[in-house]
């Protein structure tokens, strides 16, 4: 009688824990592996407008729980995230080299390098405006994805370019503007203002900033504003001090560094060409004449600077060597031989882009541009260049809003969009790209 109670027992110990068990493996989700196809961005939401909390690179897999409404439910560094279910595929298997997004078109975010392979050591074929349409080839490479442009296959950063229909980037978050804000077309300091951000407002940003300023959406359209000026909304930073008054303007009788302090721990923000305008305050401190420059307090060496603007016989600096490619000398040096009227010569100095920093990149300045004379000599000087690219080692040559390449030489000349200033359409000066290859990478 025992042996039977204990039995039966037994038996509904069993019963129970099975059931429990059934029950557990009944609510469990199953996780499914998934494989990037592409440098993608994991979200913290399934919305482009989530903040992004990492990235895939291609061929990377992660364990997916589900899908719903184009958005993959992933665990990402222990973690609930979401990622695009159009640019994932189910299983470990890494996809093929020439599969990912073959045929799609894809839009710029900015002004960016067109290079012949996929890195920032390979040289560029040309340069890429903001909004330009491209077809991936289906190749991508460690961030980098091979497009299609004007017939012309070429690599770009993967992280400049978007699929929205619109053209425009992802908004990636909002800031809050700390103070008035010029909303510019560009991030030139120069750029056509557009509007204005007003203190306190919210902005949609892209997470692209250059030049010191922050990519925005505004008005259905890209934008630009100071990056410093920015809060990210969970404390209020403070607002801009207001600037000194601004009493008079002088030109640059050389060219002139831009600094932060008038002190010996200044900051270097790079230099201006001879001629340029400035606004003064009428402040000097250690020989140095205090300006408003990009929206800020900035300071100059004031023994440079004149009430009238210098003749284009006036003194300039023909070029520094310093930190310059070998090409980039013997463009140097074959411009101040062969075109003794160019006084001013920019070369090494911080960019956005990695030319003029890496010493590839000259910046030739057309006396009295604006003139026929002027504009004669800056055509004059671009054919002479390109005549001569071979034996000089150029890359490729901007002029006047227009471009040409040794890669696509056969086209000519081609025209470029505009960015809104003289100096950003390359109106006063010839832009000089030399070849880096068989020298130090970049």
């Amino acid at each position: 009688m025992r042996s039977t109670l204990i039995r039966a027992v037994l038996v509904a110990v069993l019963s129970i824990t099975t059931t429990i068990g059934l029950m557990s493996s009944g609510v469990a989700t199953a996780s499914t592996p998934v494989t990037s196809t592409t440098e993608l961005n994991v979200r913290a939401k399934p919305s482009t407008s989530a903040k992004i909390v990492g990235a895939l690179h291609r061929g990377q897999t992660v364990k997916s729980t589900s899908e719903s409404n184009g958005w993959t439910k992933i665990t990402f560094k222990g973690k609930t995230a979401y990622v695009s279910s159009r640019y994932v595929t189910k299983g470990e298997d890494q996809p093929a080299g020439d599969d990912v997004g073959k045929g799609e078109t894809r839009t710029t975010t900015t002004q960016v390098n067109l290079r012949e392979g996929p890195g920032l050591t390979e040289d560029v074929i040309t340069v890429l405006d903001e909004g330009t349409e491209v077809t991936q080839t289906g190749k991508t490479s460690k961030g980098w994805t091979e497009v299609t442009v004007d017939s012309e296959n070429g690599w770009v950063s993967t992280q400049y370019l978007t699929d929205a229909k619109d053209g425009l980037p992802e908004v990636t978050g909002t800031r809050k503007a700390t103070a008035d804000l010029s909303v510019r077309a560009t991030s030139d300091e120069d750029s056509k203002v557009i509007g204005l951000a007003r203190k306190g407002s919210k902005v949609s940003i892209t997470g692209t900033t250059k030049n010191s300023r922050a990519q925005i959406i505004y008005d259905g359209a890209v934008g630009w504003v100071l990056a410093k000026y920015l809060s990210n909304g969970d404390t209020d930073e403070p607002t801009a001090p207001p600037l000194p008054a601004v009493t008079g303007s002088r030109y640059a009788t050389a060219d002139l560094t831009i600094r932060t302090t008038s002190g010996s721990d200044f900051k270097d923000l790079g230099d201006i060409p001879e001629g340029t305008k400035l606004s003064i305050t009428g402040v000097t401190e250690n020989k140095r004449a205090q300006i408003i420059w990009d929206g800020a307090v900035r300071w100059v060496t004031a023994q440079y600077l004149s009430k009238t603007k210098p003749s284009s016989g006036g003194g300039s600096t023909a070029g520094s060597t310093k930190g310059l490619k070998p090409n980039g000398v013997k463009v140097l040096n074959a411009v101040r031989k062969n075109f003794p009227q160019i006084k001013t010569i920019g070369t090494v100095r911080p960019d956005a882009l990695p030319d003029h920093p890496s010493g590839r990149a000259l910046d030739l300045m057309i006396p009295n541009y604006k003139s026929k004379a002027g504009k004669q000599l800056g055509h004059n000087l671009s054919r002479w260049l390109q005549k001569n690219q071979k034996d000089l080692g150029i890359n490729y040559i901007i002029w006047d809003q227009h471009i040409w390449n040794v890669q696509r030489s056969s086209q000519g000349w081609r025209s470029m969009a505009s960015r809104g200033s003289d100096s950003a359409n390359h109106k006063n000066h010839v832009h000089v790209t030399v070849l880096a290859k068989g020298y130090a990478p970049i």
